[in-house]
């Protein structure tokens, strides 16, 4: 089995969990998201990171419930990133918030916290809750300052590496460190990178970009250093 099958059933999993119900709202706009996944990269950073610990198929519940907790975080700080940014379009689709209302989008992000929690009860494991909570926290801290920034404040180079490290990375570096501890700083450094290539190719980067970059800042040799491990795990 190859990790492609390994990640339908952490979809699978997120589905059954998400689309409780039948025919109401909740589960029709759960449908909805549903078709718009995309590559989940932060699950399959979860499932490749604990195979450095050794696992292999059939993977443990808990990874699979693992990977299934990211992607229902990153799903929730899609739906709620979307009605702050006034979204129309994700993944090439009408948002939630379009399709529905800002209300409806909201009130399932909120869910998809409920759920959340609802699986963190279920690993029991307090270390996996507090990265878990911790990685929220610094989603809202930086979302914060991204609005404050925008209400007129000049960006600073250190605003825009904490914006895109609690945005993006930090997500990133908690998948693989759930997977394997050891890889959380790797995560981080992707996470970071991913952001700033999504950044230069919107054309939202801010012009001190090529500073940041021609300075070494990210450590980017370590993060490519480390990715071919990584990605030669399963074939």
């Amino acid at each position: 089995m190859n990790l492609e099958q390994i990640i339908e059933q952490v979809k699978t999993e997120y589905i059954k969990r998400m689309t409780q119900g039948d025919g109401n709202l909740l589960c029709q706009v759960e449908k909805y998201i549903a078709t718009l996944t995309g590559k989940m990269l932060r699950p399959r950073m979860t499932v490749l990171s604990s195979a450095t610990l050794g696992e292999s198929f059939p993977y443990s519940r808990r990874t699979i419930l693992l990977a299934t907790c990211v992607e229902m975080l990153h799903n929730a700080s899609l739906l709620h990133d979307d009605v702050i940014d006034v979204a129309e379009r994700r993944r090439g689709e009408l948002s939630v918030n379009k399709k529905w209302s800002n209300s409806v989008a909201v009130l399932v992000g909120d869910y998809h916290f409920a759920k959340i929690m609802e699986l963190l009860d279920e690993i029991g494991d307090a270390e996996v809750s507090r990265m878990i909570n911790n990685t929220v926290k610094q989603m809202v801290e930086a979302e914060l300052l991204q609005q404050e920034i925008m209400s007129g404040r000049e960006m600073s180079e250190e605003d825009y590496l904490s914006i895109i490290d609690g945005k993006t990375a930090n997500l990133f570096a908690t998948a693989a460190a759930l997977g394997n501890p050891a890889y959380w700083e790797f995560g981080l450094k992707y996470g970071r990178l991913f952001q700033i290539y999504d950044d230069i190719r919107d054309n939202e980067a801010p012009e001190f970009i090529e500073t940041i970059i021609d300075q070494n800042r990210l450590d980017i040799p370590m993060g490519f250093e480390i990715l071919p491990k990584i990605e030669n795990i399963i074939q």
